[in-house]
């Protein structure tokens, strides 16, 4: 037989019927709750019985108290007198157990369960669904700030492309969430004021809305199934740090303030601490690459070197023998936008001289959006006083050509614009005859 058993739960606090019938199932297949969590509930293994169960609020007490308080000791003796013994207690919900057949009910007002019930809501609940709405739309307003200050990073990426539905998903399943509690309070003041307690409603929208966040969550990620590894891991590990802790400090008989300060503390820090050394391990063991880089000295340090395939070499525009290069190439697509990176660069122990070149491009798939990443790619700079300026497209081969203008004075950069797609020049080292211009201009057009 099992020592113990594991099962997740997503009952609201006032399932009180749902919470009760699905305990009274379980006592019967022979386990009974020793420790209730906000996702999954731990039973131990007992003779299979016949019991019945009531949840009971006191809206006084909480997770973070040592033990029950005196007040819910005076209410426990009551209890104690008709067979009702505590079994469990999740949060301000007391759960009760009696082996009668047919005990005599712990609450018979109808009236006082819900105003009591609602109390308990208003103080722990309702403040929690609150404020994670409040943090889900804080995600949205980043998320929409993140669009507009680059729309061509936040649209070639499917981690973020997918985010805003996640969100909003999220957001609908929490407001449904909400709105089903107090159409459910509605309702329930009324049937009790003609002396009827009434139960909740499975609530199965909010279930399948959370159910296609994760599914979004999962295929956004699938490209960086690493990362996300990583990111759920710290993730489990601050829950059990966290619960831990909290459950020592009862043992310990801490103060609920106490106990409340030092868990939420301890959970704020270990989120950042997780957030910046999840970003920092993936980067450094090389999770963001697609292939490990050499590695070379100078001056005394180590450096990386790429050498991935790219459409276009500088030694195919002008002699580079000898020269030893860096290449890295990079691509994000998804189903409106791929943007590929590709650069050259000479290694620090080379000439100063050496040519460099490095080139981006932008495959607009949804052409909706092709004037608002070509308009975001011609924005000017006001900081740095940069502008693009019209210049010759006919040696490019390109519908358009600009180049780029600090305070007057022309880079060696240039935005091209050809059908469906844009790409960016930058180059060092190399004064770009017609016959280079084609070179670079085709292997923008048909490169992938």
């Amino acid at each position: 037989m099992k020592r113990k058993l594991y099962r997740p739960v997503f009952f609201s606090l006032y399932d009180f019927g749902a919470i009760a019938r699905y305990l009274e199932a379980m006592a019967a297949k022979g386990w009974l709750p020793d420790r209730l969590g906000n996702v999954v509930w731990r039973f131990r293994p007992v003779p299979p019985q016949r019991l019945r169960f009531e949840v009971v609020f006191f809206p006084d007490a909480s997770g973070f108290d040592p033990g029950p308080t005196e007040e819910l000791h005076t209410m426990l003796e009551y209890c104690a007198r008709d067979g009702w013994t505590l079994l469990a207690q999740w949060g301000q919900a007391q759960i009760l157990v009696n082996r009668e057949e047919d005990p005599v009910p712990i609450e018979t007002d109808p009236v006082t369960q819900v105003k009591v019930l609602h109390k308990a809501m208003r103080r722990t609940m309702l403040p929690a669904n609150f404020l994670l709405v409040g943090i889900i739309l804080f995600q949205l307003w980043m998320e929409v700030q993140t669009l507009l200050r680059d729309p061509v990073e936040f649209l070639c990426d499917s981690f973020r492309l997918g985010m805003l539905p996640f969100w909003l998903l999220l957001l609908g399943a929490q407001a449904r969430e909400i709105t089903a509690y107090f159409g459910w309070l509605r309702r329930a003041r009324r049937a009790a004021e003609n002396g009827v307690l009434l139960a909740s409603r499975p609530r199965r929208t909010s279930w399948w809305l959370l159910g296609l966040a994760l599914l979004l969550l999962i295929c956004s990620s699938l490209g960086q199934g690493s990362f996300l590894a990583v990111w759920c891991g710290c993730t489990a590990l601050i829950v059990l740090l966290v619960r831990l802790v909290q459950g020592l400090m009862k043992q310990k008989g801490a103060s609920r303030e106490v106990n409340r300060a030092v868990t939420i503390g301890l959970c704020v820090l270990l989120f950042l601490g997780a957030t910046s050394g999840a970003v920092a391990v993936a980067a450094g063991s090389g999770l963001f690459s697609s292939r490990a880089p050499e590695t070379y000295q100078y001056g005394g340090h180590t450096f990386r070197a790429w050498q991935d395939p790219i459409p276009l070499r500088v030694e195919e525009l002008v002699p580079a023998e000898g020269i030893q290069y860096s290449t890295r190439a990079e691509r994000k697509e998804t189903f409106l936008l791929a943007r590929s990176r590709f650069s050259q660069e000479a290694l620090l122990t080379q000439p100063p001289e050496a040519p460099e070149l490095s080139c981006t491009i932008v495959e607009v798939k949804a052409r909706v959006l092709f004037p608002l990443c070509r308009d975001f790619l011609l924005e000017e700079d006001p900081l740095l006083e940069e502008e693009y300026r019209p210049a010759e497209a006919g040696p490019w081969g390109a519908e358009e050509a600009f180049r780029l203008y600090r305070h007057g004075e022309p880079l060696d950069r240039y935005l091209l614009v050809f059908p469906g797609r844009m790409g960016e020049v930058r180059s060092r080292g190399l004064e770009l005859t017609p016959e280079q211009m084609a070179a670079i201009g085709a292997a923008l057009k048909t490169a992938a």
